[in-house]
């Protein structure tokens, strides 16, 4: 009788040992999740896709996809490609929103959705306060720890155009907090003028199409038209583009530009390593061309090369100290 008792009550305990055990974890949804959170007074909203692969017992790494301007997060979450790499790869997928504001660009003034970015190609209209947008993402890792197991050393952050700019600023800005960063779209993503040199060297990474039109229009070539695939042709061709594209990234993170390695095949993708004078391994910065890419962020579907796979495969080499 008091065996049994004694049997009773062990397996009682063990039950709530593991009862409490589950209820200690945070309980979360495979697939497409949207949140909202407060930050400087203003709502905000971000996407995260959990792939089916996910546990809490495991280190998961992050990356977020900076949409481009007047898009949304949800947009970029359905088409950018990134949540099946995530899927495939295990990767928490995070997709966030920028606020509209009244802007001024191309002479023309109308809210639009902007990332906040150093040094714009367009100005806020009067009144228009625009809101830190660094201290948004440093609050969604926040809450994304308190949801996932999130792996610290491995938060990556990805964008597209002017996206693709704020993928940039958070090289610069949050460059102790990302293991590496990424921009697609358009001539440049970091601003040509800046004198911010990041903490650490992080690695970094700026891909363009050849037929890209914003690249166009800044070169006055008419919408149809290429520049040429391979670096020597196009920057001997057009020293403009080596002003807008590899020198900030040559000062901001100390380049060393007088030696680079050239991969790659110019029927594709080109790409060119620059290397740090620090000699560290991570102080790498990698410029892509891909041929016959308008502006867009290539998914596999608008164009052959899968972005978010092939940006992936460069950043899983890279994690934070």
């Amino acid at each position: 009788m008091k065996l049994s008792y004694l049997l009773n009550l062990l397996l009682i305990s063990l039950l709530w040992s593991c009862s409490k055990d589950n209820s200690d974890k945070p309980s979360y949804s495979i697939g497409k999740n949207q949140f909202k959170i407060q930050v400087d007074g203003k709502e905000r909203i971000y996407f995260v896709h959990v792939p089916a692969g996910y546990s809490h017992d495991h280190e998961t790494p992050v990356v977020f996809m900076f949409h481009g301007t007047d898009q949304s997060g949800e947009q970029f979450y359905n088409i950018s490609g990134w949540k099946e790499v995530g899927d495939a790869q295990n990767i928490l997928t995070v997709f966030p929103s920028a606020l509209s504001y009244c802007v001024t660009e191309d002479g023309i003034s109308k809210p639009t959705a902007k990332w906040n970015v150093i040094g714009a190609g367009y100005t806020y209209c009067n009144g228009e306060v625009p809101l830190d947008d660094i201290h948004f993402v440093r609050e969604i890792i926040k809450q994304l720890k308190e949801k996932y197991n999130v792996d610290s050393h491995r938060i990556y952050t990805v964008g597209f155009s002017n996206g693709g700019e704020f993928a940039a600023r958070t090289a610069l800005d949050m460059s102790n907090e990302l293991a590496a960063s990424t921009s697609t779209g358009g001539g440049g993503a970091m601003p040509r003028d800046t004198t911010i040199i990041p903490s650490r060297k992080l690695p970094v990474m700026l891909i363009f199409g050849n037929q890209d039109g914003k690249i166009l229009s800044h070169l006055g070539l008419p919408s149809n038209a290429s520049i040429p695939m391979g670096f020597d042709s196009v920057y001997s061709t057009y020293p403009f583009l080596y002003k807008v594209q590899i020198d900030p990234y040559v000062r901001c993170f100390e380049l060393n530009d007088k030696s680079y390695q050239v991969l790659g095949d110019t029927n594709s993708v080109v790409y060119a390593n620059y290397y740090g004078v620090s000699g560290m391994a991570d102080n790498t910065f990698r410029i892509v061309e891909i041929k016959n890419l308008h502006h867009e962020y290539p998914n596999g579907i608008n164009h052959p090369l899968n972005g978010a796979l092939h940006n992936w495969e460069w950043f899983k080499q890279f994690k934070l100290p």
